[in-house]
């Protein structure tokens, strides 16, 4: 078997040893044909995908802060009525006037004024006292004149209209006694009732409120002993300011 495989391989060798040694088969090996292939390459599309943006957790927190004020500094007169306080103790004073009214005119003096007071909203229960000490001039027998005083104490009840407003209409009613020169050895005494309006001009305040004020009161004498024919009845009047706090 080896003898026969050995002679066949060996003229194949020689034979494509010639075939390599000759021009063409070196043309042949040297210069091959050669083939180009130009494929057309489809893009590929490009598809944009939009991812959405993750959702975060966001926990809002809520702080509230409180700043201390100094009231004093506060603005208190923006929409408040000025009688709506929680103070109700008023105190006050004035001076003006008073009229004696009696078998036609008696006369006139200065008078001064005295007020203290509770007050609740627009409400007012209230003391006042009014002193005339040159009220009415008087001549004794021996030609010496002397003059006498007269003063009131009464107790009122007055009420301020128009809430929230700056000027209030003011309406009271009272009873008041009424003492003809004290200082004398008997004075004399009578009984009277009031009646009394007048204007406020209201101002609040951080821990109250002002009122400034003009009034007049109606004095009609219910009875007295020893009282002067001028003094049949009387009429005061005057300015005033008012504290509450």
């Amino acid at each position: 078997m080896n003898n026969v495989v050995r002679p066949v391989l060996t003229v194949a060798s020689l034979t494509f040893a010639v075939a390599a040694a000759s021009p063409a088969a070196a043309q042949w090996v040297r210069h091959p044909d050669r083939y180009v292939v130009d494929p057309i390459v489809q893009p590929t599309p490009v598809v944009v995908v939009q991812q959405p943006e993750p959702v975060t957790s966001v926990t809002v927190e809520r702080r509230t802060v409180v700043h201390e004020v100094d009231v004093d500094t506060v603005e208190t007169t923006t929409g408040r009525d000025p009688y709506d306080t929680s103070s109700i103790v008023v105190a006050g004073a004035g001076v003006g006037g008073l009229l004696f009214v009696g078998d036609g005119f008696g006369g006139a003096t200065v008078a001064y004024r005295l007020h203290f007071g509770l007050a609740v909203d627009q409400a007012e229960f209230g003391l006042r006292f009014d002193m005339a000490p040159d009220a009415i001039s008087t001549t004794d027998s021996d030609g010496r004149v002397t003059d006498a005083g007269i003063y009131t104490l009464g107790a009122t009840f007055n009420y301020r209209f128009l809430p929230n407003a700056d000027v209030h209409p003011v309406l009271g009613v009272g009873l008041e006694g009424v003492a003809y020169d004290p200082s004398a050895g008997e004075a004399s005494v009578a009984f009277a009732i009031t009646g009394r309006g007048g204007l406020e001009l209201a101002y609040p305040l951080a821990d109250g409120a002002l009122a400034l004020g003009i009034d007049v009161t109606g004095h009609q004498l219910l009875g007295g002993r020893d009282f002067p024919d001028e003094v049949g009845s009387m009429v005061s009047f005057g300015a005033y300011v008012d504290y509450r706090f």
